[in-house]
């Protein structure tokens, strides 16, 4: 996999008759469908199955394109998503995603997601208020210890917050690089309500044991790196050049971004995947990986071989 050709996203959907049907459907061609959704285990909240992750131009807005992450936004609200992982707050100064969260009315809409990516009880709270004031909330949805960043400190103010009803669900994720040992130990001693890991058909430590015990103890699973094979986007390095099967129609797949999407979400213990992208037409196509059917236990295996056959 070292060798593989650089591809980004945008030249290989490009190539696929897939994408062109899917960049040109109006959102309304959802209308007669919906989205699947799951439930946050323990609760009856239903969540939408795939939703948007933040890149670097929800941190500052391209000058050269200011209303694109609102395109991005409004894409996958169109489509039927509803659940929105926002930046980490790795920098100084707050990101521009609150106020264009706010400006375009969706801080009451979204599921909103964020991080603690700090060290220090002080700092962590100071950074859990931030996080909320920027996006307008006075309680998040999901706030999660990004990274296993400072657990023990991190993890005792989520706690903390969600005692004082400043937050309704709390986590940790791991995205890669994951000490399966680590996890599985933090999940058994403090039970977090939802995890998040990198997951996919070739990213798939997870499968053997965190999943199964995620879903044995009733915590809820949100996949980021969908596309994850070494290096971020790669997934569509392997598909270049490469027809989607005709057999993925049996589960409603129309673009190898589905293919990968839909492998993910008919594992049982995933209850929702994040998505990253700069393109309104990806996250078009993103979001349609949530409709229709999804493939059963022996097509997934089928998939699985097919993916590796490409490597």
């Amino acid at each position: 996999m070292s060798g593989l050709n650089s591809l980004s996203r945008r030249e290989f959907l490009a190539q696929t008759a897939a994408l062109t049907a899917a960049s040109s459907l109006p959102t309304s061609s959802f209308a007669q469908e919906s989205m699947l959704t799951r439930a946050i285990p323990g609760t009856d909240e239903q969540l939408p199955v795939i939703g948007l992750g933040a890149p670097d131009l929800f941190f500052t807005t391209p000058p050269e394109d200011p209303e694109l992450p609102r395109s991005l936004l409004q894409a996958m609200v169109d489509s039927g998503g509803r659940i929105f992982d926002t930046p980490a707050f790795f920098r100084p100064d707050p990101p521009d995603v609150g106020g264009i969260v706010r400006e375009m009315n969706l801080q009451d809409e979204l599921f909103l997601i964020g991080k603690i990516t700090v060290e220090g009880k002080q700092a962590a709270m100071e950074h859990f208020d931030k996080t909320a004031a920027n996006l307008g909330r006075e309680q998040m949805d999901m706030m999660l210890v990004h990274n296993y960043k400072d657990l023990a400190s991190n993890w005792a103010v989520l706690k903390e917050a969600k005692a004082e009803g400043k937050v309704r669900h709390i986590g940790i994720s791991r995205t890669h690089n994951a000490d399966n040992e680590t996890l599985e130990q933090f999940m058994r001693a403090e039970r977090p309500e939802i995890i998040m890991l990198g997951y996919n058909m070739h990213q798939n430590e997870h499968e053997e044991r965190i999943l199964p015990l995620a879903q044995d103890m009733g915590m809820g699973v949100v996949v980021v790196e969908p596309f994850r094979v070494i290096d971020d986007g790669a997934f569509f390095s392997v598909t270049a050049g490469k027809e989607l099967p005709d057999w993925a129609a049996e589960f409603d797949c129309e673009s190898w971004a589905q293919f990968s999407l839909k492998y993910i979400l008919s594992n049982p213990a995933i209850t929702s995947v994040i998505t990253e992208t700069s393109s309104v037409r990806h996250v078009i196509d993103n979001m349609r990986g949530g409709y229709g059917r999804l493939p059963d236990q022996t097509m997934r295996k089928r998939m699985s071989e097919h993916f590796y056959s490409l490597l």
